[in-house]
């Protein structure tokens, strides 16, 4: 029990407080208030990350399996120059490689128009082994064969020609009818001038009656034959018509007969251009530039490859400038803006060690693209670190990347969520 009244206790409750004592509050006032005033000034940004790729303007090109199965020819050697269009790798398929790309060759030399039809021999005759190309092949040398024999027989042009011919028997047919006609307009005034003799002897008694009916069916037989030959000249006319209008439907069905044989003859080109592509881009490996080859799963023949797989890659020449490719949240994406800086960590160079490269964002993607925004990424530097060391670009390289944003106040921070849940609490 402690004695309020003991000589200690009333020593301790009349001492006047120690100096400290008395201005504590004053001193956990001022602290709290240079707190309070110094979350206006201390900032700091928020960091966004991201997995980051760095390539250049005109990248490595991977060419990737579109069939499964083993390669059967391999047509370069690691880290070999290429040409563009050079085919680096065969994937196993019934066609002879070296057939399907005579057979092209060849029918690139083809001419097909309607003034010209042209074909190299060997395209027609040739026995290639293509595979999956050699129905689309059958075809086209079916309808070129058709074509051709419709050209060099040609029956509508011989039809054409008998046709020309009758019409010409016929022209001279009707020129001898209009002779005779004119040779029966000049007998029938004899025969009326001998009927009016006779009917004016008649009428002065000199000649008899039987005179008279011989003269006047003179007259009356050459008016008939007058009038059958008329009647044979304008069945002459209708027979000249018809010829014409056959020799005309024969120009007709032989433009008709063409059009129809080159439509067909052309489709089928165009289908044999179509499965040659399609066969090149299912079995070959193709270099699309010019560049250095490197290998990857894939270095010698008789291995095995699946739809998708990355068999062969191409550095293009001429690589242009580096660039970065940042894969951004959607969340975080409105943060981010031109101009601000990156950091970036790459995967095979530990940053304690070589240090990070230094970059800026150049342009953001305007739509996202499976949740993520593309972002570009300048690198003035290019691969040299903070450090100071340059790094080896082998054609790409990964790693991941801080997008430092604008600065906010440590108020602004602590103020944020207040007002959010003040609003929620206000619903």
């Amino acid at each position: 029990m402690i004695e309020l009244r003991s000589e200690e206790m009333q020593d301790i409750l009349t001492r006047p407080p120690h100096i400290l004592v008395r201005s504590g509050i004053s001193t956990i006032c001022l602290i709290l208030s240079l707190l309070f005033g110094g979350s206006f000034f201390f900032k700091y940004p928020d960091i966004l990350t991201g997995t980051v790729v760095i390539t250049t303007q005109n990248p490595s090109v991977w060419l990737v399996a579109k069939s499964s199965g083993k390669i059967s020819e391999l047509n370069c050697s690691n880290h070999s120059l290429v040409e563009p269009r050079k085919i680096l790798a065969v994937i196993e398929n019934p066609a002879v490689t070296a057939d399907v790309n005579q057979m092209k060759a060849l029918l690139m030399q083809s001419s097909i128009s309607d003034s010209t039809l042209s074909f190299p021999h060997e395209l027609l005759t040739s026995g290639y082994e293509l595979g999956n190309i050699q129905n689309s092949f059958s075809s086209f040398v079916k309808s070129a064969t058709d074509y051709e024999n419709f050209l060099l027989l040609n029956t509508t042009q011989k039809e054409k020609e008998a046709l020309i011919r009758q019409i010409t028997d016929h022209r001279n047919y009707s020129d001898n009818l209009r002779k005779q006609l004119e040779l029966k307009q000049e007998e029938i005034k004899v025969a009326q001038s001998v009927y009016k003799r006779e009917k004016q002897l008649y009428d002065k008694g000199i000649n008899s009656k039987a005179d008279l009916e011989n003269a006047k069916s003179a007259w009356l037989n050459v008016q008939q034959s007058l009038q059958q030959l008329r009647t044979n000249i304008a069945f002459d006319k209708m027979d000249m018509g018809q010829l014409q209008e056959s020799l005309f439907q024969k120009d007709i069905q032989f433009q008709r007969d063409k059009n129809n044989f080159l439509s067909e003859l052309k489709t089928a080109y165009n289908e044999l251009l179509a499965a040659i592509e399609s066969w090149e881009q299912t079995f070959l490996l193709v270099s699309p530039i010019e560049g250095t080859v490197t290998f990857n799963t894939v270095w010698t023949n008789h291995q095995f490859v699946t739809v998708g797989d990355k068999v062969l890659a191409v550095i293009p020449k001429q690589q242009g400038a580096l660039v970065g490719k940042i894969q951004s949240p959607t969340e975080l994406s409105g943060k981010i803006r031109t101009g601000q800086r990156v950091n970036i960590k790459l995967t095979g160079y530990p940053y304690m060690e070589y240090g990070t490269l230094q970059g800026t964002v150049e342009t953001i993607s305007l739509i996202p693209e499976n949740n993520n925004y593309t972002i570009d990424i300048a690198l003035p530097d290019r691969l040299k670190t903070n450090t100071g060391k340059v790094l080896n670009f082998t054609g790409e390289l990964s790693g991941q990347a801080e997008i430092i944003t604008d600065d906010r106040s440590l108020f602004e921070r602590i103020l944020s969520p207040l007002k959010y849940l003040l609003r929620e609490h206000a619903k």
